[in-house]
């Protein structure tokens, strides 16, 4: 059961990890575009969810999202 647990962390950190920098950088690019031209338009995506580009808050959503199903698996395995 323990290895079962190192592997999953291991694997949802792997994928955090790589979400929140694809996302950091994502951002950087678009700052460094708007500090080399004026007023760059907000894209309309982020005009209307302004936490979409938000690294903190995906990670949230990963880690919710792995733990409610880790949560059923195990539910679903054991019973309780």
């Amino acid at each position: 059961m323990n290895n079962v647990w190192t592997v999953l962390t291991i694997f949802v950190s792997i994928i955090l990890i790589a979400i929140s920098y694809v996302t950091t950088v994502s951002v950087m690019k678009k700052t460094e575009q708007r500090a080399s031209t004026t007023d760059v338009p907000i894209s309309r995506l982020v005009r209307e969810h302004p936490i979409l580009m938000n690294p903190i808050i995906l990670m949230y959503v990963v880690f919710l999202l792995f733990l409610g199903i880790l949560i059923f698996y195990l539910w679903a395995k054991y019973g309780y």
